[in-house]
């Protein structure tokens, strides 16, 4: 025997159906109809707290279901639980309301009949039904396959990581609806956000975190706070009042439902490794939108959303670290091709054995050194040797000289810049504090650095991150600093020409290296090793210098320290026959140079006065380092009230003059022990009374 519509009725003495209808008529003519199908029913309800009651007894295969029922609940409210079960539905509904309709296509039913209805319309609706019901499983992981794949494709797209997840998010609409998707990950400690805000059918708008907190009035920190029911294992639904309950305890969902009308969300964390976090946070204008079927589906793909992070994460970790071998090695060609003139730190003298012993004690530091001395005295050598003696030693050492680029150029080369970050700017372009990774960085004649771009490299220090030139997200760094200047910082300071709080923040640890003419004891050796090293270069035999030539090289000022004496030795080695000692061939003279560009003194660390001395030696220890600098500070401060009369406040007050907060100047005199005393000059007459 066969169905009306020609399907074997053995087929159906199996599949256990529930009506829910309140009316009688109808509810008796669907199960005769049933019934002479071959189904088996097993009840018949008019309320959702009926159907419930048959439920608890026996779970049916399908329910035929009404939308208004006896009661406060709507057959609606019954899809809901049923969905929640996985147990399939069909509506049986007169109604056309707009409205009710969509909230109908929400539940996502197996079937939609309309009253009056047709036994065929009945037979045909149940068994298209139980066919799709049969093979759902396998067209299930079809369609999970096939997300998968896709999701894979837009997360392996060579494009920035805000375009990777646009393209996730629009494979994933289909699936999981949303208004307001966000994504937050936490890679290498340092934390990223994304926004997309749904504008149109297939139109999105990505909204920055200034965006986001000029609409929500809201500060960054908020808006990157990320739910702490994220920290849960697997999704969490959040509709009505749970997700009411949400914006209360998280300011972020709170000021974004606030902004964009959103009433629900579904919060999806995923683990990478044991530090890394993804959040991926859903959310909707319509409540009770997120049901079981979309937490279910977000499970079952996390597995492979995570496989396929990390792969793509170690895709980029390969790329960027074979960019940074590239970088680097094409860095150390070119500094190759412009290494100093001497290999090594030659002398015996104590000045010099001094800066060996605070370069010591400050190398296997990640501490800042700031390295004084006059031109040509190898602050470089001192800071290669400090580089080699720590712990970065494997890493590249990146120099750069502030003296050499134009100010237009220093903070493109100190930080890069992004593709059209400004004119000329046609590529992106990684600047020396990226390429200097885990590695030190060598600011030569920092005190040639323009003030505007001083205040971004205090920031640099402070906040140890980077912001490219036209770049929108900031960037972690781990660098050592090592700074030189030939010129007196605390002239410039004084004078405005450098900033106060970026040379506290540089001389952490300064190392003022002596001048040539204050280790004489070290011309001897140092005109033997660049004698050598000229004769090698030159193909020319070498037979010692002359007493004469030594006498007079000891004796002469050498305002260009060791760089003029080693063109002088080589001009000696050009000029010799090869056969007899070296001679100078000219006599030293200082004239043209003490006329042009008389030397300048390099402060020393005797010139910095300890409490209760007039002078005191080269610091043996951090804490004397400490101890120098707050002396330095405190004299300072004093030299600058005393010039305003130990007015601290207003026009030409003491903290407009060194462009600090009235309230700072006070805590640091406070702090380095100055009382505020008004030394009140007042005018004398011409008879001499006062």
């Amino acid at each position: 025997m066969q169905s009306s519509i020609g399907l074997p009725l053995s087929s159906t003495s199996f599949c256990k159906l529930l009506i829910v209808e309140d009316e009688y008529i109808i509810a008796n003519d669907l199960e005769l109809i049933l019934l002479q199908a071959g189904y088996s029913i097993i009840g018949i309800a008019d309320s959702v707290a009926e159907a419930l009651a048959f439920m608890a007894q026996e779970q049916p295969d399908i329910v035929l279901l009404d939308i208004y029922l006896k009661g406060h609940e709507t057959g609606i409210d019954l899809a809901k639980q049923l969905e929640e079960r996985g147990i399939p539905f069909i509506y049986i509904s007169a109604n056309d309301n707009r409205r009710v309709l969509e909230a109908v296509k929400a539940t996502q039913p197996i079937g939609y009949i309309v009253k009056p209805f047709r036994e065929k319309d009945i037979l045909t609706t149940l068994e298209i039904s139980r066919y799709r019901q049969a093979h759902s499983a396998e067209l299930r992981l079809r369609e999970e396959k096939a997300l998968q794949i896709a999701l894979t494709d837009a997360l392996s797209e060579p494009v920035s990581w805000e375009q990777k997840l646009l393209s996730a998010a629009r494979v994933f609409q289909p699936h999981v609806p949303f208004d307001f998707l966000t994504v937050s990950y936490q890679k290498n400690g340092t934390a990223h956000s994304f926004n997309f805000y749904r504008v149109g059918f297939d139109e999105y708008q990505t909204l920055s975190l200034d965006d986001l907190r000029q609409v929500t009035s809201t500060t960054v920190g908020e808006l990157t706070q990320v739910p702490a029911d994220s920290v849960a294992d697997g999704p969490a639904r959040y509709s009505t009042d749970t997700f009411a309950a949400l914006g209360k305890r998280n300011r972020r969902v709170q000021a974004l439902a606030a902004a964009f009308r959103l009433e629900s969300a579904l919060i999806m964390p995923l683990q990478l490794g044991q530090i890394d976090r993804f959040v991926i946070t859903f959310m909707s204008r319509t409540a009770d939108v997120y049901q079981s079927r979309h937490s279910n589906l977000l499970e079952r793909l996390e597995q492979p959303i995570v496989l396929m992070l990390e792969r793509v994460f170690a895709f980029e970790e390969v790329a960027r670290l074979s960019e940074q071998l590239k970088r680097e090695n094409t860095y150390l060609q070119e500094e190759v091709k412009t290494l100093v003139n001497f290999e090594e730190i030659i002398g015996r003298s104590q000045r010099l054995l001094q800066v060996f012993d605070q370069v010591t004690q400050v190398a296997n530091t990640d501490t800042t050194v700031l390295i004084l001395g006059e031109s040509g005295t190898g602050k470089e050598l001192i800071a290669r040797a400090l580089h080699n003696l720590s712990a970065r030693k494997d890493k590249i050492l990146v120099k750069i000289n502030c003296a050499a680029l134009p100010a237009t150029l220093i903070e493109s080369e100190l930080f890069g810049h992004e593709k059209g970050a400004f004119t000329g700017a046609f590529e992106k372009r990684i600047g020396k504090f990226e390429l200097a990774q885990g590695g030190t960085i060598f600011l030569d004649e920092i005190g040639e650095m323009p003030l505007e771009l001083q205040a971004k490299l205090l920031r640099v220090l402070q906040e140890k991150e980077i912001e490219r030139l036209g770049g929108k997200t900031p960037i972690r760094t781990n660098v050592r600093v090592i700074a030189a200047t030939n010129r007196q910082l605390e002239k410039e300071v004084a004078e405005g020409r450098f900033r106060m709080d970026l040379y506290f923040r540089l001389a952490t640890f300064p190392i003022t290296l002596p001048s040539l003419r204050e280790r004489p004891g070290d011309i001897p050796l140092l005109a033997q090793f660049f004698a050598q090293k000229s004769a090698r270069k030159l193909g020319k035999p070498y037979h010692g210098i002359s007493d004469a030539a030594l006498n007079e090289l000891i004796r002469h000022n050498w305002p260009g320290n060791i760089r003029e004496l080693e063109n002088v030795i080589e001009q000696a080695v050009i000029i010799n026959d090869g056969y007899t000692p070296l001679s100078l061939g000219r006599p030293l003279v200082n004239s043209l140079l003490a006329m042009s560009c008389p030397v300048a003194r390099v402060p020393s660390a005797s010139d910095y006065p300890a409490q209760g001395q007039s002078a005191m030696s080269a610091p043996r220890d951090l804490q004397d380092v400490k101890q120098i600098q707050q002396d330095t500070e405190r004299e300072y401060i004093l030299s600058v009230l005393k010039q305003t009369n130990g007015r601290i406040r207003g026009s030409g007050g003491a903290a407009e003059r060194l462009n600090l907060k009235p309230t700072t100047l006070e805590y640091r005199m406070e702090k380095l022990g100055i009382r505020k005393v008004l030394a009140t000059q007042f005018p004398t007459s011409s008879s001499g009374d006062r």
